[in-house]
């Protein structure tokens, strides 16, 4: 009977996984293919309310859902240092939403989902062009760490792959409407970001 319960809890283990990382994956194509062909853009959305749009946040739902789903039902297959997860992980996924949170109500919804409006530099983007993509990266690194679980971080790492193509996808989007380079600011965030959170991997890995 034990045995027949890690059969079943496996299984949807791996069709959880497997549900995520196809979601994750078709984001990353998908930004990925807006910005090589930028004019047959499916991110951003190249018009109000268009399918592209609802698709794009389709699939960033389910790879969030996933990422959360999949962090819950195998918790602590890792067994990670408690320390770690609570001096690390917490702070990073509370913080990291909580950015992400602040940045939305900031731009509204309507902007988040893709709709054109004026340059914001209040908030949360006094700091940072990408606010939003930062805290979502932060949150899905401190989930992976709260978890302490085998699978969450995988499709932690490959959920962070479209959210650090997005703005590679922006970029044309962002200079034609502002009629202003932001690439500069676009490049130095992202940079700055992955900088951070490579000097933090290297730290709880040493």
């Amino acid at each position: 009977r034990r045995l027949y319960h890690s059969f079943v809890r496996c299984k949807v283990d791996l069709e959880v996984l497997s549900v995520t990382l196809g979601a994750e994956v078709l984001s990353a194509v998908a930004v990925g293919a807006s910005i090589v062909f930028p004019h047959r853009r499916i991110w951003p959305p190249p018009r109000k309310s268009s399918w592209t749009g609802y698709l794009m946040w389709l699939l960033f739902g389910v790879s969030g859902a996933g990422v959360v789903v999949l962090g819950i039902i195998d918790w602590g297959s890792l067994d990670l240092p408690l320390w770690i997860r609570w001096a690390v992980g917490v702070p990073l996924w509370s913080g990291g939403n909580a950015v992400a949170l602040w940045a939305i109500v900031v731009l509204g919804m309507a902007s988040t989902f893709g709709d054109e409006r004026g340059l914001i530099r209040r908030g949360p983007y006094r700091f940072s062009r990408n606010p939003q993509y930062i805290g979502f990266i932060m949150g899905l690194i401190g989930w992976a760490i709260v978890t302490s679980s085998v699978l969450t971080p995988v499709a932690s790492l490959v959920g962070v792959i479209p959210l650090v193509l997005a703005p590679l996808a922006e970029e044309p989007w962002l200079v034609a409407s502002h009629h202003s380079s932001k690439a500069p600011f676009l490049w130095r965030d992202m940079g700055r970001c992955m900088r951070s959170i490579g000097v933090l991997c290297r730290g709880l890995s040493s």
